[in-house]
């Protein structure tokens, strides 16, 4: 996903005691690697927590139909995220501006800027992917956080101590070290670098629900939108305004140990 950069100084024409200034052009966006998800029906457990009375369990999986979409094959990059700070619609983070590493340090409010910049650009309609839609691009690199019978059970601690050691052994020791775009591969989607060590933010909301008595169906659902859900190795949920997780700011789950984002956009078929 590279993108040219076109500069052209301001011409200054002089008549008489006219100035004529031609402003330079827009920057060039080439159109990023993207990856087609055909409409399909999947099953998605919700991101957030549900209770049932008093207790907390796993919300059920729900079968729907995913729309399709297409989905950027790689991470938005250093440089790709640079031209958008050029053009005052990002916040300056830290970059070297490389076209072969992805952008990290992002916050959700980061992400939706370039997002809305990289929309009106290239008048087309990219926004970050829902956590469903991630998963369904991840494949055999997404994971599921339901857990077993006695995690869900009336202990509070086993289901607690379940998710952190099912976290830690997903996500391995913490890579801190920056790779270039490609360094983790492409899944059986053709998507690259899912699941590494870069976390992807979701435009989804932390979801608080209550839970029929057998489980079965969510009665009551509401979004806490200040928490985002992030997907990596394993889902987390990171407060909206955080650009490292590692320092603080992780709502629940081990903490990613980069943020990043990629965007998809709606397609036809």
């Amino acid at each position: 996903m590279k993108r040219r950069v076109a500069v052209v100084s301001l011409a200054v024409i002089t008549l008489g005691a006219v100035a004529v200034l031609w402003p330079a052009p827009p920057i060039h966006l080439d159109a990023p690697e993207t990856v087609h998800l055909p409409a399909a029906r999947q099953a998605y457990r919700p991101a957030g927590e549900f209770r049932q009375g008093t207790r907390i369990i796993d919300a059920p999986p729900l079968q729907q139909t995913a729309s399709a979409i297409d989905i950027m094959k790689h991470h938005v990059t250093e440089a790709d995220y640079a031209l958008c700070v050029a053009e005052d619609a990002c916040p300056a983070l830290p970059s070297k501006g490389r076209h072969d590493f992805a952008q990290t340090g992002v916050n959700f409010t980061d992400a939706t800027a370039y997002a809305s910049w990289f929309s009106a650009r290239s008048e087309q309609n990219w926004r970050l992917p829902t956590d469903a839609e991630w998963l369904r691009a991840a494949a055999e690199r997404g994971s599921d956080d339901g857990f077993s019978a006695e995690a869900n059970g009336t202990d509070p601690s086993r289901r607690w101590i379940a998710a952190y050691l099912r976290e830690v052994e997903l996500r391995g020791e913490a890579d801190l070290e920056a790779h270039p775009v490609g360094h983790f591969g492409v899944n059986s989607a053709g998507v690259a670098d899912m699941s590494g060590n870069i976390w992807d933010w979701t435009e989804t909301c932390f979801q608080n629900g209550t839970l029929s008595p057998d489980g079965a169906t969510i009665m009551t659902q509401s979004d806490y939108c200040g928490v985002r859900a992030v997907q990596g190795k394993h889902r987390a949920f990171v407060i909206d305004f955080i650009r490292d997780a590692r320092s603080g700011g992780c709502a629940a789950g081990v903490p990613p140990d980069y943020l990043g984002f990629r965007l998809v956009r709606d397609s036809i078929g």
